[in-house]
């Protein structure tokens, strides 16, 4: 490689997949050295960021997670990803974020472990647990996000205990960066209604989202955001048809932030925010019915990702199959994944060289 000037020699190895580049650090040390670079890391991955790859975690009762990359054009030949650690041990995925996947033990998520399925390299991280005594826990959470301010991994961590009377938060965030928890003064006085939320929140534009209320056992009818650069709590506006009734969740689509609505579980909405923090901007994307889907009982749904078309939207359904939907003819196909005996969920990433 030494006749290739150093600018396109950077060009074309910032193109290759990370299985490659860890070839090629094996080359020289010039190699590795250029490999090993915060700079061609940071590179490699605005490229990596432009293409989207799937990753699937499925799970029997009372069996480890196994991962596999998929591909929708031959979802059955894929094959399963090793880990370098044991994943009975870390049952909940938390969620994925800039080439990471985050894991916890339970129960309290006493653990999380971050993973870089590319490098098959992990870092185990122990959680602050302050628990006040004789206290009710309502609520022990984490997500995780990335600020690209600061280009940091970060965990939230959000405690809550109390009761119908008082409502005491906690909440932690942990850089990668420096290794450490700090604590968020800002006060948090928000409900989170599980029985009406599915699944976790999301993170867009370095910014996390929940779906919460502002008193016990009501419906989520606030959409609250925790910025990673600042470290400060907002709400954000929510579309129209948000209805503090329905089983809603949250999801991320093209970069953009969605809100999930289930209807007497045969009907389904998804609305999408075009411009981030503008309310006029929310519109309404995909409405599942039984009109055109065959089989129509909805437990969940999670807008996943675009096709390279741009006109179909791959939904995955009740943790069993996909949906394909077709936004200009308002149909959808399915692809099945797997056997009905396992629970899968589906997480968009990317092939980073982030180091843990």
């Amino acid at each position: 490689m030494s006749d290739i000037p150093p600018d396109a020699l950077v060009n074309i190895l910032s193109r290759l997949p990370v299985k490659s580049l860890l070839r090629c650090r094996s080359l020289s040390k010039t190699e590795r050295a250029l490999i090993d670079s915060p700079h061609f890391v940071n590179l490699h991955t605005k490229q990596s960021m432009k293409t989207d790859k799937l990753l699937v975690s499925s799970k029997c009762t009372h069996s480890s997670t196994s991962f596999r990359p998929l591909n929708l054009d031959s979802p059955q030949t894929s094959v399963e990803l090793e880990t370098p650690f044991d994943t009975t041990n870390f049952p909940n995925v938390l969620g994925t974020c800039h080439g990471l996947v985050c894991l916890s033990n339970m129960p309290f998520d006493r653990f999380i472990v971050l993973w870089n399925p590319a490098t098959q390299k992990h870092k185990v991280i122990l959680t602050p647990m302050v628990y006040p005594s004789r206290s009710n826990v309502l609520i022990d959470f984490n997500q995780v996000g990335y600020d690209h301010v600061n280009d940091d991994h970060k965990v939230v961590r959000l405690i809550q205990t109390g009761g119908y009377v008082w409502l005491n938060s906690m909440v932690f965030v942990y850089s990668l960066k420096l290794n450490m928890w700090r604590s968020v003064e800002q006060r948090f006085p928000y409900y989170f209604n599980l029985a009406l939320c599915q699944g976790q929140g999301v993170c867009v534009n370095s910014v996390l989202h929940w779906l919460v209320s502002k008193q016990p056992h009501l419906g989520n009818d606030l959409l609250v955001s925790f910025d990673l650069v600042s470290q400060s709590f907002r709400l954000v506006p929510h579309p129209e048809c948000f209805n503090s009734d329905m089983i809603t969740s949250l999801g991320v689509l093209g970069g953009c932030l969605c809100v999930v609505g289930h209807r007497e579980l045969r009907s389904i909405d998804v609305w999408v925010m075009g411009e981030y923090g503008v309310k006029e901007s929310w519109s309404k994307l995909v409405a599942l019915t039984p009109g055109n889907v065959s089989r129509c009982v909805f437990l969940s749904v999670r807008p996943i990702t675009y096709l390279k078309n741009g006109k179909e939207v791959v939904l995955e359904v009740n943790q069993q199959w996909f949906e394909i939907y077709d936004l200009e003819k308002k149909t959808s196909r399915q692809i099945m994944i797997g056997d009905a005996s396992r629970r899968i969920s589906t997480y968009v990433y990317q092939e980073t060289l982030v180091r843990l």
